[in-house]
Formats: structure tokens, C-alpha cells, sequence
């Protein structure tokens, strides 16, 4: 996977992807598979915003029951079997339990009853899609069952719980990276670090026939031309496309003028979304056997039961994902603020829910935090969007050659991208059938993922392998995205000083370079432990 920029130019693709999470990848790994050619493009690292941010979760779909909405839950538990078959070296079954509160809707016998629709549903789902895997059917157990599972939860009012199998993504960035290889493999072309700084048109501005780009390393500004460009920016799909909007001139060096039916107004209606940020926070406790549903003090959307908001603690890797909260982010920019308190305050929340964990901010290893689409119509503070959008600009917008993805699962993803490229190839008459369903993900040796076992100067080359095969070129990449392990607060800060070096000896850092580069890692999630001891490593 050679980031080769002059590979960008000089041809026109089929497809020009812009954004490099989840979503961008799995569009990218499709047109390919597909024989479509494409190039993606991500203006930092790949998977280093909203889909680094995640709580490692593919849902099965039982929390859409709550909400009443049963094409979403058969969508899910379809799109969750997918990924169990063709990653399931990324992948893996993980059980949930939620413990029940009273009688009545909140009562084991009404929750008992959403898991054995949830089995239903999942059993004919996977029946459909010519798979029957012999999963252990969902539970129901009494209160003191669910004490012996969970021996720290909250006995008042405790009635028994319930049971059921999903799944969880265990290696979220390695699975973006394999995506990338793949579509690689297949003729993709894929460079991180190049921003799209705006659209190019036909002299009449009716067609979009591809961007205007800058490589952010070299300095270097170009043209991508394609046919059609998917819009697969994130929190950034509204922004750049609705502000950056360049009409470009035509061979006689006429520029054409832009028509006001086509700018600003109405893209921003068709892209219109609000914004939410989420917060996950990965905790130095041990892993339970299964993840445990907890009930905050804040009001849930469910339409089943509104009375209190859930969180999840999650076994990962051997420590605890807990999540997810949300606030609505009201500030102007796209960038995330890191407001004082936001993280003791979820300690608190999470603790008034789940006391027996006594969580301390000194226990947080790391802040997943990202920006989320948000339902602008609902007036509750952080409440996300629960279906993801493909918009096709020629049927909204009357502008052709763009289409634009609002996602918002990473469980959906692939679903979500085959509906994209399905409307791109029927406008260019081009491309075959969805292969994404049945092609397995290879796992690529070069992105290999861990780094404890390693002496020194095997971890200089797991370090110099990911900039050669992976396009690792700062250190985030390597620390938070090509490995767990400073995340997880098993790299020591002299290992991160050898990254360091190793990086700064291959890039011909200056020490100035090397600062800016560790006061980028000291600006992201890190816990206090694992900051302070970076801060005293390096001010030694």
C-alpha cells in the first residue's frame, strides 16, 4: 500500500473517495472488488478521527428494538454475520448482559422478550443469507444469577437480567488498514495526508469532475480527476464540500460563474446534520467475561424505556472500554475541544451507575473521543442520528458526479458503501456486482499489530515497516493507530522515545520536529498516568 501521489494525477478514475475511516475504506475496497478504478484520499491518517473513536462494538441490533425499528435490527444482525465470516481474525463473537430493574417494560420477562426476538430475528436473517452459525441462544437470569455474573451491580430493585450474543471489532484501526491493503491489492489507489481542498466542475458547474488537492507532506497542490466523487468525509462531509465549493475555468480560461441554486443553500440542506461528540473511556480494570449494560442517570431515546441512558463496559484486550456518552457540540469548528471536566464528569456519571467500580481519572488509560453525526430535529442534548444517509447530489441537488455518505455505525459500514457504489456504477454504466458480502479480508502481515513481545531493534522495524507499507509518517500514527499498546499502557515512554528516534533518523527530523510531533500525543486521549510519565521522560 505505497502512498504514491503522482499516481493521483495524470488519469482520470472512475471514482475518487474522499475520507479514510471506516466508511471511506469500505467504499474504496468495494469499488474495487467491483473492477472500477479508484483512489481514495484522507487528509491526516486513516481511521484517525470518528473510526478510531469507537467503542470496538459490531452490534447485532437489539438496541433498534428498543426503538421500535425492525429493518435496522435485520440490517445489523445481516451486516454483523458478514463481518464475523470474512474477518474473523478482526472479529469476534462477544457476549452482553443487561441487568433488569423493576417489572413491567423494565422487567426480565419484557427484556427476555426482546433477546427471543432478537434470536428470531437473527435466526431467519442469517437463514435468508444462506448461513446458519450455531450461536448459544440469549439467557434469562434471575438476580442472583446476574450477581454471580456481575457481582458488582446495584441489588436495589434488581429483578434478573438478560443475556445475548454480538460482536465486537477487536482491532478497529488494523481492520481500516486491511480494508486499504485490500482495495491496494486490487488496483485502489490510497494516500493518507492528501486534503481536498475543493470540488472541480464542468464550465457550466452542473458536474463534478473531481477535486482540487494538496499534499499535506510535500507541500504539493494538484488535480484529482474523476468521474464521480464519494463524499465520505465524516464530520467534515457537510464542511468542505459546502465551503470549499471551486468552479473551475474552462479550455478558453472563461471561468464559469457559479448558479445559486447549486451552492451553498442547497447542499447545505441536502447535507444538513448536526454534530455530536462521543466519548469512550478506556479504563485499567480487568476485563470481565462479558460486556455489562448499566443504566445512567440521563434520559435514553429508546421509545421502550426512556427513564435512563446505558452504558456498556466492555472487556478489550484485556482492560475496560465504557461507553458511550454524548454531547451535542455547538462550536464552529469541526475540530475537537477537549473542555475541562468532561472526563471527570463521566467518571462521576459512570460511577453513580455502576458503584462497584469505583473508578478513579487517574484509572482512565485513554479518552476515545470523536464527532458524530447528530439529529438536528431532536432537541435533547446529544442525541446522535440512528440511520446513516447515502445522498445522491444529481437526484437532490441536480449537481452529477457527486454522492455523499453520512455514517454513523461502524457495524453498517460496508452496507452502507455497497449502496454508494450501487448508485455510482449505475451512473457510470460501469462495475459489477457487490463482492464485499462474501470476499474475505486478508490479514496482511505488514500490518502487524503488536509490539510487547518486541526487542528494540524489532520495534525499530515494526516502526519503519508501517511507513513503508502502511503510510505511517508521524507518531500517532504509529502509537495510537498502528499499535494498542501505548493506549493500552503497556508501552513504556522509553519505547516511545525509540519510536521517536527511529522516526526522526528516517524523516531527518530537527529537534523542533520532535517536540511538535510528542506535543501532538500529549494534546490526544492519554490518560494522566501515561502523560505524566511521557512529560517526565522527556523533560529529563
Amino acid at each position: 500500500m505505497k502512498r504514491d501521489i503522482d499516481a493521483l494525477g495524470g488519469r482520470q478514475f472512475d471514482v475518487l473517495v474522499v475520507g479514510g475511516g471506516v466508511h471511506g475504506a469500505c467504499v474504496v475496497r468495494d469499488a474495487a472488488l467491483r473492477g472500477l478504478s479508484v483512489a481514495l484520499i484522507e487528509q491526516c491518517d486513516y481511521s484517525s478521527a470518528t473510526s478510531h473513536n469507537s467503542l470496538k462494538t459490531i452490534h447485532g441490533g437489539i438496541r433498534y428494538l428498543q426503538h421500535l425499528n425492525i429493518k435496522r435490527a435485520v440490517e445489523s444482525i445481516r451486516e454483523q454475520d458478514v463481518l464475523l465470516r470474512i474477518a474473523p481474525h478482526l472479529v469476534q463473537p462477544l457476549r452482553f448482559m443487561m441487568p433488569c430493574y423493576g417489572w413491567m417494560m423494565r422487567g426480565p420477562v419484557a427484556t427476555a422478550l426482546g433477546v427471543v426476538l432478537f434470536e428470531i430475528l437473527g435466526f431467519f436473517t442469517r437463514l435468508a443469507g444462506g448461513h446458519l452459525p450455531r450461536w448459544p441462544a440469549g439467557s434469562v437470569h434471575s438476580a442472583s444469577g446476574a450477581l454471580a455474573l456481575a457481582p458488582g451491580l446495584d441489588t436495589r430493585k434488581l429483578t434478573g437480567a438478560a443475556s445475548w450474543l454480538d460482536a465486537q471489532v477487536s482491532l478497529a484501526d488494523k481492520a481500516v488498514l486491511q480494508m486499504l491493503e485490500h482495495a491496494s491489492e486490487n488496483h485502489a489507489v490510497v494516500a493518507n495526508y492528501v486534503r481536498a481542498d475543493a470540488l472541480s466542475f464542468t464550465a457550466d458547474g452542473r458536474r463534478v469532475t473531481g477535486v482540487t488537492a494538496t499534499d499535506t507532506i510535500a507541500g504539493k497542490n494538484f488535480d484529482i480527476a474523476a468521474r464521480l466523487v464519494i463524499n465520505a468525509a465524516g464530520p467534515w462531509a457537510n464542511h468542505w464540500v459546502n465551503t470549499r465549493i471551486a468552479h473551475r475555468g474552462d479550455e478558453s480560461g472563461n471561468t464559469a460563474l457559479a448558479d445559486s441554486r447549486l451552492s451553498d443553500s442547497r447542499l447545505t440542506d441536502s447535507l444538513r446534520v448536526g454534530l455530536v461528540k462521543s466519548m469512550n473511556l478506556l479504563i485499567d480494570a480487568p476485563a470481565a467475561d462479558m460486556a455489562i449494560g448499566v443504566k445512567s442517570r440521563l434520559q435514553s431515546d429508546s421509545k421502550v424505556d426512556a427513564a435512563n441512558r446505558l452504558y456498556f463496559a466492555i472487556p478489550w484486550l484485556g482492560k475496560t472500554l465504557i461507553g458511550t456518552t454524548h454531547y451535542t457540540h455547538r462550536a464552529d469548528s469541526r475540530e475537537l475541544e477537549n473542555l475541562p471536566g468532561e472526563v471527570d464528569a463521566f467518571v462521576d456519571e459512570f460511577n453513580a451507575a455502576y458503584p462497584a467500580m469505583n473508578l478513579f481519572p487517574d484509572d482512565v488509560l485513554y479518552c476515545y473521543q470523536g464527532l458524530t453525526p447528530g439529529d438536528d430535529a431532536v432537541d435533547a442534548d446529544g442525541a446522535k442520528l440512528h440511520h446513516s444517509k447515502v445522498i445522491d447530489h444529481q437526484l437532490v441537488d441536480k449537481l452529477a458526479g457527486l454522492i455523499s455518505i453520512i455514517g454513523i455505525k461502524w457495524t453498517t459500514a460496508r452496507r452502507v458503501a455497497e449502496h454508494a457504489v450501487d448508485i455510482a456504477s449505475a451512473h457510470l454504466n460501469a462495475g459489477g456486482a457487490c463482492l464485499t458480502r462474501t470476499t474475505p479480508i486478508p490479514d496482511y502481515p505488514a500490518t502487524a499489530h503488536h509490539t510487547e513481545s518486541l526487542n528494540d531493534e524489532q520495534l525499530r522495524q515494526f516502526v519503519l515497516s508501517h511507513v513503508q507499507h502502511t503510510q505511517a509518517f508521524k507518531l500517532d500514527d504509529i502509537v495510537l493507530r498502528r499499535t494498542n499498546d501505548l493506549v493500552l499502557g503497556t508501552m513504556t515512554s522509553q519505547r516511545v522515545r525509540l519510536v521517536i528516534d527511529t522516526l526522526a533518523t528516517h524523516f531527518s527530523w530537527s529537534m523542533s520536529d520532535q517536540r511538535e510531533q510528542l506535543d501532538s500525543l500529549l494534546a490526544s486521549g492519554l490518560g494522566p498516568r501515561t502523560r505524566a510519565a511521557l512529560i517526565a521522560e522527556f523533560t529529563e
